[in-house]
């Protein structure tokens, strides 16, 4: 088999992968868009204030986990065939380092606010049925700007680390002459 199918395909396995994770992660954050949450008690009785947790579902996170994969998997492709037309020489090396340390950066930084959200404390309403009106009073939405820019920002970190280890592992290996 010649070098360049073998190349070929070495790229598409990730990129199938990621395209698959995608998919996956897409199809598990609908799922738990569809479901109901109740925070009825049983009684009439007030709720302490650490009787239940309000936060990210197990299909939530998962999901998201899946899409940063495969954004991470589809940078890793795309770095395959593009190194493949750069030429192994400094600036190739100076390339995929500068990107390298921007993936991390910026996953670091999309982590920070992640975490620094968390820690947030968070205020929420109820939602209340109007009988006269016939319609149901809602909260705001759950999810922050600072969650958004940070996941955002973890996205993109992981796709730069992934385009920098595509970079590197599909450039041409360089010749020494003897």
């Amino acid at each position: 088999m010649p070098e360049s199918s073998a190349r070929v395909r070495s790229a598409k396995i990730p990129g199938w992968i990621g395209a698959l994770s995608i998919l996956a992660g897409s199809v598990l954050l609908w799922r738990d868009s569809q479901a109901e949450y109740l925070f009825y008690s049983g009684s009439y009785e007030p709720l302490s204030a650490d009787a239940f947790s309000i936060g990210p579902s197990p299909l939530q996170v998962s999901g998201e986990l899946l899409l940063a994969f495969g954004f991470g998997a589809l940078c890793l492709s795309l770095g395959l065939i593009l190194g493949r037309r750069m030429h192994k020489s400094r600036k190739h090396v100076l390339t995929t380092r500068i990107i390298w340390l921007t993936g991390l950066l910026v996953l670091a930084a999309g982590t920070g606010l992640l975490i620094w959200d968390a820690l947030q404390v968070q205020t929420f309403g109820w939602f209340a049925y109007a009988p006269l009106s016939n319609s149901t009073i809602s909260p705001a939405p759950w999810v922050t700007g600072t969650q958004i820019l940070g996941k955002l920002l973890s996205a993109l970190g992981l796709g730069a680390i992934g385009l920098g280890v595509g970079l590197h592992a599909g450039a041409p290996a360089r010749r020494t002459e003897a």
